[in-house]
């Protein structure tokens, strides 16, 4: 059985992206190669593209903190105003840059993110990072 992707079923991946996540719609559809065949993602820069509308709020707990994320509760990544760091939630966005994409030294992953972060959000001279740390997906 052949399963025909229309532009309205990707636009509905989008939106379950938002509602649980990546690396969970990544294991529905059986793999990261499908994943990247049905969303039409060639490279690293087309991946962090879909993270493009992430909602921006101030954090309600910490005042030198921008929180990046399509719910309350789950960031993807948060920006420390302060230290000017922006940290990647690792499972969701960077562990992807890593493994799928072959972007194996930090270095590379941050050469990456910090073009993306300054073509879409307007975040320039920042140093990007990873966090394992559930616990500040949570900070609101």
């Amino acid at each position: 059985m052949k399963i025909i992707i229309t532009e309205n079923k990707v636009d509905k991946l989008k939106e379950l992206i938002k509602d649980i996540g990546t690396i969970r719609i990544v294991n529905l559809m059986g793999g990261f190669d499908t994943f990247c065949k049905v969303m039409k993602i060639d490279g690293f820069m087309d991946f962090l593209h879909l993270f493009d509308d992430l909602e921006v709020v101030q954090s309600e707990e910490k005042k030198d903190w921008t929180l990046f994320r399509y719910k309350k509760g789950n960031n993807l990544m948060i920006y420390d105003r302060k230290s000017k760091e922006v940290y990647f939630s690792y499972d969701e966005i960077w562990s992807f840059l890593e493994d799928k994409f072959g972007l194996y030294l930090n270095a590379d992953v941050q050469v990456v993110t910090k073009k993306w972060l300054g073509e879409v959000y307007n975040l320039r001279g920042v140093t990007t990072g990873k966090v394992y740390h559930l616990d500040l997906y949570r900070v609101e």
